[in-house]
C-alpha cells in the first residue's frame, strides 16, 4: 500500500518509459536522468509511484523486445526493490509476476488470476483455458454463464 513520504511530502507518478530506460539503458542521457529521479525517490524527496497499469506495460515492453518471460519479470521485480518505489497493492503485483514469470499466462492474466486468488468465491469468466491450470482459480466459460 501507498505510504506518505518524502520530506517534500509530495506524489509523484512514474510513467512506463522512465523505468524501460533504465531497464535498457537507452537513450544514455535519458536512462542517467531516470536513474538520477529514482536515486532522488530512493533519498525521500518524493514518492514515487508505480501504477499497476504502468507495470503491466512494462511487462509488455519487455516481452515485446524479445526478453523471456521468467527474465522480464525479474526485472521488474527489481525495479519493485527499488528504495522510493511504492505501488498501490505489493502483495497483488507480486503474486501477480510470480504467475507470469511460470509463462503459462500474460501479464495481464497473471494479474486477474491474482486478483481472482485475493478475493473469497471468486472466479474468472473467460474462454482462455490457461486459467483453469492456476492454483486457486476457478475459470467460468461465458457460455456456462449466459446458459
Amino acid at each position: 500500500m501507498v505510504r506518505a513520504r518524502g520530506t517534500a511530502g509530495s506524489t509523484v507518478f512514474c510513467d512506463t518509459n522512465v523505468l524501460v530506460r533504465i531497464l535498457t539503458g537507452d537513450p544514455p542521457a535519458q536512462a542517467q536522468s531516470a536513474a538520477r529521479a529514482l536515486e532522488a525517490a530512493g533519498e525521500g524527496m518524493f514518492a514515487l509511484i508505480v501504477p499497476d497499469i504502468v507495470v503491466a506495460e512494462v511487462a509488455y515492453v519487455l516481452v515485446s523486445s524479445g526478453i523471456e518471460t521468467p527474465r522480464a519479470a525479474g526485472l521488474v521485480e527489481r525495479l519493485l526493490d527499488l528504495p522510493g518505489v511504492e505501488v498501490l497493492d505489493e502483495v497483488l503485483l507480486r503474486d501477480a509476476l510470480t504467475l507470469w514469470s511460470q509463462g503459462r499466462l500474460d501479464f495481464a492474466d497473471a494479474y486477474l488470476a491474482a486478483l481472482a486468488r485475493r478475493i473469497s468465491d471468486a472466479r474468472v469468466l473467460s474462454f482462455d483455458r490457461d486459467f483453469d491450470r492456476v492454483e486457486g482459480v476457478e475459470r467460468l466459460d461465458p457460455g456456462v454463464a449466459g446458459a
